[in-house]
């Protein structure tokens, strides 16, 4: 029976047409994908058909396939009972178990030919892709058998069979194709929100296990892989990845066997229940007809039809089960991040309402779309379908009654579920102490800014389901917008004017509220808002109305149906949406600039083309900065005079130099002595400044950088976001001109490069180039400067720059500031003004400010407290600080980082300010942050690198080190060996997405995932073999030689020829395996074990054995084993170290000799040790860590 039934479904499948389309749908989806590099799977440099990138590709179509399924499985399911043949097969003595089991794996095995289509396609698409161009050479790889079947056998097979288990059990269960299509988008839906989690350090144990296709457990399993290994490492069915699928198979068989069973006592509870309900029906029939016999017609107006109508269409959807079920799923995903949300190093924010707004209209948007495209097909086509269409059409009801009322039902729904988000973030809100609800911010926020173009998405809808023959061209018709939505920006139309019922973004920020952003989603509104009541008249006129209308016959009464005042609307609304158009066009298009990033990129490449043979032209190097700023917030304008003194450094003459203009400038200028402005290229960004008296060598000329910016109507995208009516923020590089060769105006992709003949790019100079010495990292203009500023701002704003406040007045409503510094200060500063609280204190002498947002004062004192730390450690550690004065200004969350500049830190209100410190057990993190931006007034303003590579390990690593020992003093090794993990873990996942080429740290190449990440875990390591002492002196006395010293300026060599002085020489190749190699351990407590009573001495004996290799990595991440013969930490603990509550749990820690191989080591100790760990602080670059604990 069980064969037979199995082969009857493969034979009945593979003649249906559904059989060939959809292998055909997936083949060409994996055809395209591979063929192309717009879609690169793995990563920069990884090849399309590798065996990481299959896998990839293959975990994504799994999910993908549970609309696959839902086809083949769950309509094989049910297909006796739709079919009313149930009753007639189960009255034959036929065993209900090889029947049903024979049925399930049959169209199971159909799952599986189909999806063969998938690797089928990855093979024949790459190869395609190099045959026409289309993918670079170097992105395409051997071909190996076992690329493609261990994906197909490992992740496909055991994932189809979950899904065909669920789904074949809600289909017996609910017996309706419906149910199923509702629990495929639900778990479609809750899958892509879960998968946030993924990556997150708290949640990888649990989703491991937890996730039924096995996403988590293979991401766990590549998370660190390399370049090298995503080409060629196959995938293997070991460890969590087999728990995982061994878990989730037996789940499924235990699925099917039980409900399989449970199906008959289902259908008999189900009779009974119809039954019971015939039975009532007749009971109550006399009484309908008793009530009926005296029933007279009376007038009923259209207004109240429509309330009626609405009332009841309203309750056709939200007591449906697919409603509620997406409804409570929804609710659910929404509940995820307000009780579990992601911060950065694991922390988590107070629950403002400006990230609760976000946090509704994140979750709800697939939800909604899947509402809107399920329920206007539901509501249009659903007396139709049930054979009452004519009948209902028979009633004296006015068309707008019908059409109004179901719009009106569907919007009223989707009203109802942002209620019910905004009432839960409400109570999450309250339930975490935050009680400055801003209720005003969630109305306008959600209801112009979400539901608004959610109406005018459901108008759409409706539309395309009144001109489609039925509801699923509808529904195909308004998914395929969906998609067209998606995909069309990579083709050019990027503008929102292509988008329907989108408009340019609106961020909101507690600082700067919506500022300027509004003007333009008001006429995007009304824009995107007149064409919906256009295609709502057109839509209301075409309505079924009667037996059999074609489309062709509802458009010939067109005209008849709207009447005159439909189509004076529809005129009007038309004429509007045209008009709204024309004043979008000239204010994006016109009056600002729009550039597509294909256009960018164009723009780039001649930008290169033309002007990357100047890039080493001499620079005249300022030395002396007057700014003069008079800012205007309410207009967003300012004007800007920069009087300058700059000299030629050289040992040439200079007579022309290459300017790259201002952001967000209306008009600039140069006015240098001896010279003028030849020509402006507006189109490159650039200007050409000729010397008719050239730039002599040491000669000293003064000169003036004027720019004004004033902003005009709105723009579509890249507005300003640096000047603001509130929280003004611009750098000097970015508010004026500045000298030499843009490098940030370069191609950074370089397939893209290749493809256009430009050469390899260099992303730093070499290390070893002495050329570039006499320049700091800040480029061959800019070195240290005297410095002093004006700025003029409104009267109710402060405004900030470096430098120390001279003065202060207030005239005609304008107030004024003068600042200027005692001292040398690098040429980066930048001017702020605000409306803000601040807090002052003094501390040794130094003035200590923050200036912060009303609402936000939760984390001012512990900002305080880090600062007074931070300055007392670094004097101490490495010398005194060079200004009287230290200020932290927030500024709006358009931007999220903290930045230092002289005596000046911004500090963006996403991060820092609004982190919720409660749970002491998490990493604080704005006393880091503070910090790290202090410690830069040592490490980057006293000491600043050569610009060449590893010049940000001068400013950023050991700002990272300097920042973490502060950490360590303040809160313990304990909460510094979480934050080491998390920094790990950054350096390590930055590295499996490397584009070029990964760099030993000591010469990277703007890496962030190395001077950060990888620095942090470096630096702690030669702290932990050298001891603090020896290292801050040798960080001290490097300091000391290279301060503000800028002939020249100091390299990584320079540093670790100061690190080594008085290491021994296996120090030194420790230092060395940090910096100038990369070099990577893998260190596993194998066993530990302790005896179970103490010795005639009162000793517990300890057995560890340790696990131990060394390995050194190439660019592209391929390892070569070395030689390990080490100190290594040894601990063992009373407690999970895990537990950063824990107190006192620290048994022994010592440091033993650790080899190549197996080490058994032997301890002694008083206390019964709970756990064991080998490096338990992460003070060495291991990529597998968690296996370096071990509980007894």
């Amino acid at each position: 029976m069980f064969f037979n039934m199995l082969a009857f479904e493969l034979r009945y499948f593979v003649r249906q047409p559904s059989f060939y389309v959809t292998s055909l749908i997936f083949f060409f989806m994996a055809f395209f994908i591979s063929s192309s590099s717009k879609f690169p799977l793995g990563g920069a440099n990884v090849h399309m058909n590798s065996p990481f990138s299959i896998m990839l590709l293959t975990v994504t179509f799994c999910t993908l396939a549970m609309f696959l399924v839902v086809n083949f499985v769950a309509s094989s399911a049910i297909r006796n009972s739709e079919s009313k043949m149930d009753e007639l097969v189960f009255s034959k003595p036929v065993n209900p178990v090889p029947y049903q089991a024979g049925r399930f794996f049959g169209s199971y095995l159909v799952v599986l030919i189909v999806f063969l289509s998938v690797p089928l396609g990855v093979f024949l698409g790459s190869q395609f892709g190099l045959l026409v161009g289309w993918l670079d050479g170097e992105l395409i790889g051997p071909n190996k058998l076992m690329y493609y079947a261990a994906p197909y056998l490992y992740l496909a097979v055991p994932s189809l069979l979950v899904l065909s288990a669920i789904f074949n059990s809600v289909a017996v269960y609910f017996k309706t194709m419906m149910s199923v299509y509702v629990a495929a988008v639900v778990i479609f839906i809750a899958y892509q929100i879960a998968g946030v989690y993924f990556d997150d350090l708290a949640f990888r144990n649990i989703v491991v296990y937890a996730d039924p296709f096995g996403s988590g457990s293979l991401i766990d399993l590549t998370r660190y892989w390399t370049v090298n290994d995503k080409n060629t490492e196959v995938l293997t069915l070991t460890g969590d990845l087999l728990v995982n699928r061994i878990l989730w198979v037996a789940i499924s068989v235990a699925m099917f066997f039980g409900l399989g069973k449970l199906s008959n006592r289902i259908v008999t509870k189900k009779q009974k229940k119809q039954f019971k309900v015939s039975a009532f029906v007749q009971n109550k029939q006399a009484a309908l007809i008793n009530s009926a016999k005296n029933y007279k017609s009376a007038g009923v107006s259209t207004k109240s039809q429509l309330i009626m109508r609405s009332i009841f269409e309203l309750k056709q959807v939200i007591f449906s089960a697919p409603f509620m079920i997406l409804a409570g799923v929804s609710i659910v995903t929404l509940m995820i991040p307000l009780f579990a949300p992601i911060g950065a190093y694991g922390t988590t924010n107070w629950p403002l309402t400006q990230n609760m707004v976000n946090v509704i209209s994140g979750i709800s948007g697939l939800f909604l779309f899947v509402i809107i495209a399920f329920y206007s097909a539901e509501l249009v086509w659903r007396e139709r379908q049930s054979g009452m269409g004519d009948i209902v059409d028979s009633f004296p009801v006015h068309n707008s009654v019908f059409w109004v009322s179901k719009i009106l039902a569907l919007i009223a729904a989707i009203s109802g579920l942002f209620l019910v988000g905004m009432i839960l973030t409400i109570t999450v809100q309250l339930f975490k102490g935050q009680f400055n609800l801003e209720l005003g911010q969630y109305l306008f926020r959600i209801v112009y800014l979400s539901i608004l173009p959610l109406i005018m998405l459901t108008v759409l809808a409706f539309f395309l389901q009144i001109i489609s023959p039925n509801k699923y061209v509808g529904m195909g018709l308004f998914i395929l917008y969906y998609i067209a939505q998606k995909v069309m920006g990579s083709y050019g139309f990027e503008h929102h004017m292509y988008h329907f019922s989108q408009s340019s973004s609106v961020p909101y920020s507690d600082i700067n509220g919506y500022g300027h952003f509004l003007q333009g989603a008001h006429w995007y509104t009304l824009y995107w808002g007149a064409l919906s009541l256009v295609l709502a008249i057109v839509g209301f006129a075409l309505w079924h109305r009667g037996p059999s209308q074609t489309l062709r016959t509802r458009l010939s009464m067109l005209r008849y149906n709207m009447s005159l005042k439909g189509q004076a609307i529809a005129v009007v609304s038309a004429l509007v949406f045209v008009g709204a158009g024309y004043n979008i066009y000239n204010n994006t298009r016109v009056l600002n600039e729009f550039t597509t990033s294909d256009e960018f990129q164009d723009k780039q490449i001649n930008y290169e083309q033309q002007f990357a043979q100047y890039k080493d032209l001499a620079l005249p190097m300022v030395t002396d900065v007057d700014l003069t700023v008079d800012i205007y917030p309410k207009r967003r304008a300012l004007n800007a005079v920069a009087k300058i003194k700059f000299t030629n450094t050289s040992n040439e003459p200079i007579t022309r130099v290459l300017i790259t203009s201002p952001q967000h400038a209306k008009s600039w200028d140069v006015a240098m002595a001896g010279g003028k402005i030849v020509e402006k290229l507006p189109a490159f960004y650039s200007a050409w400044f000729e010397f008719e008296q050239p730039l002599m060598p040491n000669e000293v000329r003064e000169g003036q950088l004027s720019v004004t910016r004033d902003h005009t109507g709105f723009t579509d995208q890249g507005s300003d976001t640096q000047l603001v009516a509130n929280g003004t923020f611009i750098n000097n590089l970015e508010l004026l001109p500045s000298f030499g060769y843009n490098r940030g105006l370069q191609v950074s992709d370089k397939f893209e490069r290749r493809k256009h003949d430009l050469p390899e790019l260099e992303r730093a100079h070499k290390l070893e180039d002495s050329r570039y010495y006499t320049q700091s990292n800040f480029g061959a203009a800019n070195g240290f400067i005297n410095f002093k500023a004006t700025v003029t701002t409104d009267e109710s704003q402060f405004a900030i720059t470096p430098g120390y406040l001279q003065s202060e007045s207030v005239k005609d409503g304008r107030r004024t500031f003068v600042y200027e510094m005692d001292a040398p200060i690098l040429n980066f500063y930048a001017v702020l003004s605000a409306e803000l609280e601040s807090k002052k204190v003094e501390h040794n002498g130094v003035n200590i400010e923050v200036y912060y947002h009303k609402n936000h004062a939760w984390n001012v004192d512990r900002m305080i407290e880090s600062v007074q730390d931070s300055i007392d450690y670094f004097t101490q550690a490495f010398g005194p600080y060079q200004h009287k004065q230290l200020r932290i200004i927030e500024f709006p969350k358009y931007r999220s980082f903290a930045q230092s500049f002289a005596n000046t830190v911004p500090y963006s209100e996403s991060m820092g300010f609004i982190t919720d410190l409660r749970d002491e057990s998490k990493v604080d993190l704005p006393y880091y942050v503070t910090a790290h931006e202090v410690a830069h007034q040592w490490w980057g303003h006293q000491v600043s690198g050569a610009n060449v590579e590893g010049s940000a390990v001068i400013s950023e690593t050991l700002s990272q080190y300097s920042a973490l020992m502060v950490l360590k003093k303040r809160f313990g090794a304990e909460k510094l060996r979480k934050f080491l993990k998390y920094e790990l873990d950054k350096y390590l996942m930055g590295r499996t997405g490397e584009a070029f080429e990964e760099m030993p740290l000591y010469k990277t190449q703007a890496q962030q995932y190395l001077h950060y990440n990888k620095g942090s875990v470096a630096m702690m390591a030669i702290y932990d073999r050298l001891g603090e002492v020896r290292l801050n002196a040798a960080l001290k006395a490097f300091l000391n030689e290279f301060q503000y010293q800028s002939t020249p300026y100091p390299t990584t060599l320079d540093l670790l020829s100061y690190l080594k002085q008085d290491a021994t020489q296996a120090e030194q190749n420790f230092i060395d395996d940090q910096f100038k190699y990369i070099t990577l351990y893998e260190l596993e407590m194998k066993d530990a074990s302790v005896t179970d009573s103490v010795d005639s001495e009162g000793f517990y004996t300890v057995t560890l054995s340790v696990e131990a290799v060394k390995q050194r990595a190439d660019g592209q991440g391929e390892e070569t084993e070395q030689p390990l013969d080490e100190l290594i930490d040894i601990a063992l603990f009373s407690d999970d170290p895990e537990n950063l509550l824990a107190e006192d749990f620290v048994i022994y820690s010592q440091k033993h000799q650790i080899v190549s191989g197996t080490n058994t080591i032997e301890l002694k100790v008083k206390e019964k040790p709970l756990f064991a760990g080998v490096d338990p602080y992460i003070k060495l670059v291991d990529k597998d860590s968690k296996n370096n604990l071990a509980k007894f």
